[in-house]
């Protein structure tokens, strides 16, 4: 299927860009060719992205919606929080590259690889939900901003309702519990289901109508 080797190839490109200037994909890139896939099969419609850091994702997803023509606008939301950063900077056992980031070198990844046109960053957490974005729906969305504690399931509780089609999680993996916990509790609710697996990456779909009955799906009421 031709988006598969297009995902893969532009994976590759983002993820040597951003390790060029400085950066780098996480987890060296392993996602990215599955939340590209996940974008192009949301069809039209805005992304967020959750947890940007350099960049690698939400430019993914931009440049999905560029090749194929499909409208929408991709939000990044990060804190870039100085304090933040710093932690996750320090020496970690098993992390290869530099896990700090700034919005600074994020939109320098953003506009070499052509895409500033189509990328908006909020420069917020993501809980509570950014006030910007209150009123915005989105055909799909990426999860992948802090692993612990609450976080992951929060993250989802304030998506559910502002997503059609795909919301995806990245690290779903032994080493991160409470992201494999949220995804759990996330596909035992009532409204969203499994969709696909690869790696550690999970995609869940919100869920459709019986096959018996017709209608189209409906953004779940707040």
């Amino acid at each position: 299927m031709r988006i598969i080797s297009e995902a893969v190839s532009l994976a590759h490109e983002i993820s040597n860009v951003l390790e060029k200037n400085g950066g780098r994909a996480a987890d060296s890139g392993l996602s990215l060719p599955f939340v590209g896939s996940m974008v192009y099969l949301a069809g039209d419609g805005d992304h967020v992205d959750i947890g940007t850091l350099y960049g690698a994702s939400a430019i993914m997803a931009a440049l999905i919606k560029k090749k194929f023509n499909l409208k929408g606008t991709v939000y990044a939301i990060d804190p870039y929080d100085p304090v933040t950063r710093q932690v996750q900077a320090a020496a970690q056992s098993g992390m290869i590259g530099n896990l700090s980031a700034t919005p600074e070198e994020f939109l320098k990844n953003v506009e070499e690889l052509d895409v500033k046109d189509r990328v908006v960053l909020i420069q917020k957490n993501s809980h509570p939900w950014p006030e910007d974005l209150k009123d915005n729906v989105f055909a799909s969305a990426y999860i992948d901003g802090d692993h612990q504690g609450e976080t992951p399931w929060n993250d989802f509780l304030s998506l559910r309702g502002r997503v059609t089609h795909y919301i995806g999680y990245d690290n779903y993996e032994e080493e991160y519990p409470d992201v494999v916990e949220a995804t759990i509790k996330a596909m035992n609710s009532e409204d969203w289901f499994l969709f696909y697996k690869n790696y550690v990456f999970v995609a869940l779909r919100r869920l459709v109508p019986p096959r018996a009955m017709a209608g189209a799906m409906s953004v779940y009421q707040l």
